[in-house]
């Protein structure tokens, strides 16, 4: 594949995965707006790995902590960090276990297509709007009992469909529970790190197995240019939601489905 697209795809994955618009629906269509080979399943994979460093980096003191506190998981009287922790793991057993199950029986595949994608971009847009609109309340996820942080957990299965934005659609959950338009939007990007080692592993063990040079200094590029566009972007968003709406990300999902939906018919 020729550069040129390697680092377009890097921006784009760099741009969109922390962003409430759907990076597996921008991926998907880039090849065929712009008429160029489908990047396959291992640069997909690289892709996600540039922007799992980013928010292993940027976010490196919560992670560090995470780590400290895991002796204290089971302690009566843990620490809002411990709590934090606890959060991630339980938010991430269902991904864990339904996603396992539907990416190993191939049923993602069928899921990859026009209308799945248009269709799946505007209607989470509107739930996003409706989660957001109302006022920034101050609950910060720690404050959130186990079911409600298992249910958020659930919503992240629905990002299996291209379109729906698993940044979005966990940030959509934390606001209809009350959570800061801040918090709601660290936590969708703190998830994401267990969620991209588990959605990674098996295409790196058939890439260690089956990889070539080429393959691999392609890999490294989009790896790198997604590394460094997503922590600006992870920066950009954390700043943007500490004193606005997510209005401008709904208004562009509306406008992107319909476009892809007038192309699919």
């Amino acid at each position: 594949m020729p550069i040129l697209p390697i680092i377009f795809l890097g921006l784009l994955q760099g741009i969109t995965e922390f962003l409430p618009i759907s990076s597996s629906a921008h991926l998907l269509l880039a090849p065929y707006l712009l008429n160029f080979e489908n990047q396959g399943l291992v640069i997909d994979v690289f892709l996600h790995i540039g922007t799992l460093l980013a928010v292993i980096i940027y976010f490196r003191r919560d992670v560090f902590e995470y780590i400290r506190s895991i002796p204290k998981l089971f302690d009566k009287t843990a620490c809002d960090e411990t709590k934090n922790l606890k959060n991630l793991i339980v938010a991430t057993i269902p991904i864990a276990t339904v996603g396992g199950i539907i990416f190993l029986t191939g049923l993602t595949s069928l899921l990859r297509n026009l209308q799945v994608i248009g269709f799946a971009t505007i209607f989470f847009a509107l739930l996003l709007y409706f989660a957001d609109f109302k006022k920034d309340f101050s609950f910060r996820l720690s404050d959130l009992n186990f079911k409600k942080i298992l249910i958020i957990g659930c919503s992240q299965i629905l990002a299996i469909i291209p379109g729906t934005s698993r940044a979005g659609i966990i940030y959509t959950t934390c606001r209809f529970y009350k959570t800061s338009r801040v918090d709601a939007a660290k936590f969708s990007m703190l998830l994401s790190i267990p969620t991209i080692l588990l959605s990674s592993s098996i295409p790196l063990i058939e890439i260690a197995q089956n990889g070539s040079f080429e393959l691999t200094i392609n890999a490294i590029i989009a790896m790198s240019v997604a590394f460094i566009v997503a922590m600006l972007s992870i920066n950009f968003l954390l700043k943007w939601v500490a004193s606005h709406t997510m209005l401008p990300f709904v208004i562009y999902r509306i406008i992107l489905g319909s476009i892809i939906l007038f192309v699919a018919i």
